[in-house]
């Protein structure tokens, strides 16, 4: 009797456990990803995207969207309660077409369940999949979510993380969304047409590997025979995230320099100055906030910063840019830690940012001219404060207030920029 009670338990343990990952209905599945899908539109442009819950950090909600989706845009995240949601962070990979974004919700903890990530491996041609998000809608209006079933057409390895493409009825604005098997997980997020596909790698055919390559002809030739245009969808497999997500250091899109250089090479000094500082802003894809935090700085782009500081080396005949300011803190004794407050004083009085012994200098009171400046004067407007600089904010005395706060918190997050790249 024991050993059949036994066997009983095993038997009941082994189907609850199975039971986890049997098939469920479209409807069971439909009504599970609701309250996980996220519509994400634009501040100042028409058009939107989709985006989706996943596992995440404590003390905000994670997003996980196409990159293509929100480059080069402000956001507004609506959840399907209808609450409209900040965006905190963007992080996006400099080579697949994924991006992740935070945002805060009103608790400890984040509201909406993530959704579970499944074996994208395991896919495989004639699969069912189900694809959840937002499509265009003619004439405006409110956009209605949608959730459409579709079938794995292909298993190739593309560009930007592209591997899976199915016959689905998808439509512009569902970018970002879920690819879902029918266990309710998901396998891979919604991307792009062949046709967008096939544009995207036709301009770099020539870097591709012969696999990529193949592929590209064969999507091309579904593009040109006009029948099947568009008739495929692509999807970035979900490993392809989960083997993918250390993007602390990259920046949404490579930031476009030309400004800054236009803006160095005529001496406009003080221009390029702030110029600098909203392009760290899109470096860090603060932005929408236009105010960052220690981690943005700890976590800075260094080819970026490597990037700006060349710009400002060149046009200032090696007088300004932030290595110059570097090697003058260094030379002063200065650390990460900022064990010593008395160096980043004589950092600011050396480098022109305060008077001897008295009060930060104005911006007024700044020497916009390379040659009559001190060494590492600029550029500036990067060590603000930050609410000082983004916003626009502060006043007589609020700098030196600042400071004795940092001081008093044991913050560093000035030095923690210059001492952030070794070769610098």
């Amino acid at each position: 009797m024991k050993s059949r009670s036994c066997w009983l338990i095993f038997t009941l343990i082994g189907l609850s456990l199975t039971s986890c990952s049997q098939p469920k209905s479209s409807q069971e599945i439909a009504q599970a990803v609701a309250n996980s899908i996220v519509l994400i539109s634009y501040q100042n442009e028409a058009g939107h995207g989709t985006g989706f819950i996943v596992p995440g950090k404590t003390g905000v909600c994670t997003v996980l969207t196409a990159r293509h989706v929100v480059e080069g845009r402000s956001l507004n995240l609506q959840t399907n309660d209808q609450k409209l949601h900040k965006t905190k962070r963007i992080q996006a990979s400099p080579n697949l077409d994924l991006a992740v974004l935070t945002f805060e919700p009103a608790g400890a903890t984040c509201p909406y369940p993530s959704l579970n990530l499944g074996n994208s491996d395991s896919v495989k041609q004639t699969d069912q999949i189900y694809i959840s998000g937002f499509p265009d809608r003619a004439g405006g209006g409110k956009l209605v979510r949608q959730f459409v079933r579709g079938l794995v057409s292909g298993l190739d390895v593309l560009e930007q993380g592209y591997g899976i493409s199915y016959d689905a009825s998808t439509f512009g604005g569902m970018s970002g969304g879920p690819v879902l098997d029918t266990s309710g997980k998901v396998v891979a997020v919604h991307g792009k047409t062949d046709a967008q596909i096939v544009a995207d790698l036709q301009s770099y055919q020539a870097s591709l590997s012969p696999l990529q390559q193949a592929a590209l002809q064969q999507a091309a030739a579904r593009v040109a025979g006009g029948v099947q245009i568009n008739t495929f969808r692509w999807g970035i497999p979900i490993k392809t995230y989960q083997a993918n997500q250390s993007w602390a250091n990259q920046p949404l899109a490579k930031p476009d320099y030309t400004k800054l250089e236009q803006l160095l090479a005529v001496g406009k000094w003080k221009e390029a100055d702030v110029e600098t500082t909203n392009k760290m802003l899109e470096v860090m894809g603060r932005q929408p906030e236009g105010l960052w935090e220690r981690e943005d700085i700890e976590n800075f782009s260094c080819p970026d910063l490597r990037d700006m500081d060349r710009l400002w080396v060149k046009y200032s005949d090696e007088r300004f840019g932030f290595s110059v300011q570097k090697r003058i803190y260094q030379s002063l004794g200065g650390t990460k830690e900022y064990n010593n407050w008395e160096v980043w004083d004589r950092f600011h009085e050396k480098v022109g940012w305060k008077k001897k012994g008295g009060e930060f200098l104005s911006d007024s009171q700044l020497t916009y001219n390379k040659f009559n400046a001190p060494s590492a004067h600029l550029p500036r407007d990067w060590a603000r404060p930050p609410w000082y600089s983004a916003k626009g904010k502060g006043g007589k005395g609020q700098e030196e207030k600042y400071y004795k706060l940092i001081r008093s918190a044991g913050l560093a997050w000035p030095a923690d920029l210059l001492l952030s790249c070794r070769d610098l």
